[in-house]
């Protein structure tokens, strides 16, 4: 039907000539813009897309800012530790300088006004060291977090260390420490140091004991420290740790027990635990500690009790009333403690222990003998000679590092006679030794069997028909007019079967058995006991000497040296503290000095001073090594991270491209399509606008 009111084919060109100029316009805008998305009417979805990834795109590009800055700060970090690295090779050069005798005194002197200038240059670079106004060197940056990644936990943490010379080349060196068992004051004659005598410990420089001042590790510290500058020896008193007793009376205790004169009260009238009487026993001596100067520490058990603990190294002074022991307490027995003190080297020669012909070196806690300069040692307690069977080391006795020491076995001591029930093999200083050996893979501590060394003293001539030692009977014919040289030589008649070797030492006769194999010795006249005196051994034989013959010679068992290369921790087994302390060990952390040095200290200007400041600032020049490793950890992490940071983010923005960015081929074409189609759907309505002339046709005829 032909109809002016409705031209059906020029409306459906108009629609095709509207769709495709709007596909002609859009396909131009995308050819123009290089973007397939540039509105959110493009692609709803495809926004919210690109919007999210091109967060997380410039998200990387700040975290890899943030990571280059890590990385420039470490590479200033780096480069000034190398140049405190140089400066400490140039004091090692002085050092070594001084260290040597060709080098004169004016030498010395010189060497050490340099060190003084290079010291002044570490601790410059020290506090200039910075990066973005941060120090990197003088301590104060501490622990930094720098945000490496785009997310909250992407964080990298890192130390800045402290290099003024205050804190290079700090150690704590170690020694040799003693057992602090006798509070009896240091005479002179009974400890030599590399051949000077120490004079006598005086009350007056311990004012902090309440008891046995001048017998206190602090009084003998000081006059062992009044002789260093010739000796090359220090000592330093560590903290004082009395071990607990076992507990063996249970229920209420109430009473009253005084340390270092304080009287502490303790009541508990109700039944209580063992566990809850300790806890009540531990608060109400810490609540006193200001006065005493003692802490408690509960062991945790009933078989070690309580521990008392003075840091300062002072005397402990314990007693109790009528009400209260060892037994329902857990402390320690009556009687006053003193410290531990150790013996460090100061020119880095070895320490070598001895003791005039009348001095007791046990007031000291000390041993004779050669000692390196290099290991942290500990030497056990002399234990007294008994004629009762000895105490032998079981597996629940001694913890060397955490580790249990094994029961020793009778087979490691192939010197020691066993022919009296004072002695045997398992319970000598050799067999206690192999068995801590036994165990030195994992302890890195090694022990060896002293000297076994007895000193006699008060010879008085008397009769003796026959001296017993180790296991060898000693035809003798001593009268009241022999001489203690008479003994030493029917002594040593015998010393290749014995293994002991006797000397004269001016009071009385001394036996030596080197290998430290366990000393029997006895003697009688007549089958009857006789005065230790006539063998010149009165302080230890007694005023009756012991009869072997009756299986009851006197034995006495040599001492251990305990060396490692760092101080280590000594602590009783499961079985307590009895028989810990009975073989001569001592609970806490042994051969470790309380000194402390650094570069600041040293001093050149001495040839021992010198060899002391190399191991100074050889540990200084290891700490700086040790710190360039880390900024190199940091760099290599920093690569790594650079490398995962620039990848993400070029494979997001690859994505990216991929979602917005226009596809040329498939847009011109589809430009060209909607062109011709324009072009097609134009021409159409033009036909159809001109077919609509054709009404006019009709009119017409």
């Amino acid at each position: 039907m032909i109809s002016i009111y409705t031209n059906t084919n020029a409306v459906i060109a108009k629609n095709a000539m509207d769709t495709s100029s709007k596909a002609v316009s859009t396909a131009m805008q995308r050819l123009s813009t290089g973007k397939q998305i540039n509105s959110a009417g493009d692609d709803a979805a495809g926004v919210a897309i690109y919007n999210s990834m091109n967060a997380q795109i410039m998200s990387y590009a700040t975290a890899l800012n943030n990571v280059h800055q890590v990385v420039g700060m470490n590479n200033q970090l780096g480069s000034d530790l190398q140049n405190i690295n140089n400066i400490l090779m140039g004091m090692k050069n002085l050092a070594l300088s001084s260290a040597s005798a060709t080098t004169s005194s004016m030498g010395r002197m010189n060497n050490q006004t340099l060190y003084t200038q290079y010291r002044t240059q570490i601790d410059s670079i020290a506090n200039a060291s910075n990066f973005n106004s941060n120090n990197l060197l003088n301590g104060s940056m501490g622990t930094a977090n720098f945000q490496v990644g785009i997310n909250p936990g992407n964080t990298f943490s890192e130390s800045f260390p402290n290099a003024l010379s205050t804190h290079l080349g700090v150690i704590a060196p170690i020694g040799l420490s003693s057992s602090g068992s006798s509070v009896n004051p240091l005479v002179s004659g009974d400890l030599v140091i590399n051949g000077y005598s120490v004079p006598s410990s005086q009350a007056s420089s311990d004012t902090l004991s309440f008891a046995s001042n001048a017998g206190s590790a602090i009084a003998k510290a000081t006059a062992i420290n009044s002789i260093s500058s010739m000796s090359g020896v220090s000592a330093s008193v560590g903290p004082n740790v009395v071990s607990g007793s076992a507990v063996s009376v249970a229920g209420p205790v109430a009473g009253t027990v005084t340390i270092n004169g304080v009287a502490i009260a303790f009541s508990q009238t109700v039944f209580s635990t063992l566990s809850l009487n300790r806890t009540s026993f531990v608060h109400a001596i810490n609540a006193s500690q200001g006065q005493t100067g003692v802490s408690a520490i509960d062991s945790g058990d009933s078989t070690h009790g309580i521990y008392l603990q003075s840091t300062d190294g002072r005397n402990i002074t314990v007693s109790y009333d009528s009400n209260l022991s060892p037994a329902n307490t857990g402390l320690a027995a009556e009687g006053t403690y003193s410290a531990s003190l150790t013996l460090r080297s100061t020119n880095a020669n070895p320490i070598v222990l001895s003791s005039q012909a009348a001095g007791n070196m046990s007031n000291v806690g000390l041993n004779s003998g050669t000692y390196s300069s290099s290991a942290a040692m500990y030497t056990t307690t002399k234990r007294s000679g008994s004629v009762a069977a000895p105490i032998t080391l079981t597996g629940n006795d001694l913890i060397i590092n955490g580790f249990n020491v094994n029961a020793p076995l009778t087979s490691a001591d192939t010197s020691t006679q066993v022919t009296t029930t004072s002695a045997t093999k398992a319970s000598s200083a050799i067999s206690m030794a192999a068995a801590i050996n036994a165990i030195s893979s994992k302890t890195n501590v090694t022990a060896v069997a002293n000297p076994n060394l007895l000193v006699g003293t008060g010879f008085q001539a008397g009769n003796v028909d026959s001296i017993y030692l180790n296991g060898v009977t000693i035809g003798a014919n001593l009268s009241n007019t022999s001489s203690a040289s008479n003994v030493v030589t029917l002594l040593n008649e015998k010393t290749g079967r014995t293994g002991v070797t006797a000397s004269s030492n001016g009071s009385g006769v001394s036996l030596v058995a080197n290998d430290g194999r366990t000393i029997s010795i006895g003697a009688s006249y007549q089958g009857a006991a006789v005065d230790g005196a006539a063998l010149g051994m009165s302080n230890l034989l007694g005023s009756t000497a012991p009869l072997s013959s009756a299986d009851t010679s006197m034995s006495f068992i040599s001492t251990l040296t305990l060396s490692s290369p760092s101080a280590f921790a000594v602590s009783s087994g499961s079985a307590g503290n009895g028989n810990f302390t009975a073989m001569g060990f001592k609970n806490g952390n042994l051969g470790a000095s309380t000194d402390i040095v650094n570069l600041a200290k040293q001093d050149l200007s001495t040839q021992a001073g010198a060899k002391n400041a190399l191991n100074v600032i050889n540990s200084a020049i290891t700490w700086v090594s040790n710190q360039q490793t880390a900024v190199g950890g940091v760099l290599s992490a920093m690569d790594y991270q650079t490398s995962y940071l620039s990848n993400t983010r070029d494979n997001l923005t690859a994505s990216l491209s991929n979602l917005v960015s226009t596809d040329y081929a498939q847009t011109t074409t589809q430009l060209a399509k909607s062109q011709i189609i324009q072009q097609a759907s134009t021409a159409m309505l033009a036909q159809a606008n001109i077919s609509s002339q054709l009404v006019l046709s009709l009119l017409k005829h």
